[in-house]
């Protein structure tokens, strides 16, 4: 797995929407938001743009991406925000001038799709975590923003989360992959899919039926993907819905039931995903998962 180099106190990050529409003061609010931790921003030309739901239209929001991965003067490109659209252009960008020069790509829920490509046909590590239109919601001195510049500079967290009820205890080691459960269920099949051999998946979710989400995870336990996970981290899955027909049961007992028949750790509720607080995440690095009756380490 590629690192790129961590970043210094005053790097240039560029911002770029290749998926949804951006309010152009959620953009102006993340200039000064990054401007006031020393930061030089370089925005993407259209990342202001809207066609429809999107943030311009696919060549805009993609000749963006392209020219930021290309730029040998970004030290680290956050994604201005999820939606949806970024599996309409991922298959159109080169990233041969980024793998001369890898450096970080930050951002969570649609991002997924560049996160997959990222670790599974290029082998180079990224990070989930808070992105520009939650910049407005927080402060520097917010737990997963000072988590995520840290984490950007070279200081990986360890961290600790009080145990749930439905966990299953255990030890794993594993490289960390995954992000929105829609996105890696829409992957699937394709070039961009994940291996789960020896992998620690992370999933989270918005805004699903919960039947919904069964149907995902019985995707993932019949084409036998789960069974070949080392260990499974559930984070936020917010606002999920009922159809008129209650379901019968909550988004943590699909997920246990799904996994019922395997013997890895799995964890629930960990801090990150579409809640206020997002721990950031390296994905494409090696991890050790450890659940007791007591506590939950997650260790970079």
């Amino acid at each position: 797995m590629i690192f790129p180099q961590f970043i210094k106190e005053n790097a240039t990050i560029g911002i770029v929407a290749p998926a949804g529409k951006v309010d152009a003061e959620v953009v102006h609010y993340a200039e000064k938001f990054l401007g006031s931790m020393g930061y030089r921003v370089v925005l993407g030309d259209h990342v202001k743009n809207t066609f429809h739901q999107y943030a311009g239209n696919d060549h805009h929001r993609a000749s963006d991406l392209q020219l930021m991965l290309n730029r040998t003067d970004i030290d680290a490109i956050f994604c201005a925000r999820g939606g949806y659209g970024t599996i309409r252009i991922i298959d159109t960008i080169d990233f041969t001038h980024f793998l001369e020069h890898p450096k970080w790509i930050v951002g969570f829920s649609d991002i997924t799709v560049l996160h997959a490509c990222l670790q599974n046909r290029l082998g180079v590590a990224s990070i989930h975590g808070p992105m520009p239109k939650n910049f407005a919601k927080k402060s520097a001195d917010d737990q997963d923003i000072v988590n995520l510049f840290a984490m950007l500079k070279g200081q990986l967290p360890n961290y600790k989360i009080a145990p749930h009820k439905l966990n299953r205890t255990g030890e794993a080691n594993g490289i960390l992959v995954g992000g929105n459960l829609s996105l890696i269920y829409s992957l699937r099949g394709t070039s961009f899919d994940f291996d789960p051999k020896g992998k620690i998946l992370f999933i989270e979710d918005l805004s699903e039926y919960l039947y919904h989400l069964d149907r995902m995870m019985q995707n993932l336990r019949i084409s036998g993907f789960l069974s070949k996970l080392n260990g499974l981290i559930i984070g936020q899955f917010s606002d999920m819905k009922e159809s008129e027909t209650p379901y019968g049961f909550s988004a943590q007992e699909i997920i246990k039931a799904a996994v019922e028949e395997y013997d890895y750790p799995v964890i629930f509720d960990f801090p990150a995903g579409h809640d206020h607080l997002n721990q950031p995440l390296v994905l494409g690095k090696r991890v050790t998962l450890t659940a007791t009756n007591c506590h939950c380490n997650l260790e970079f």
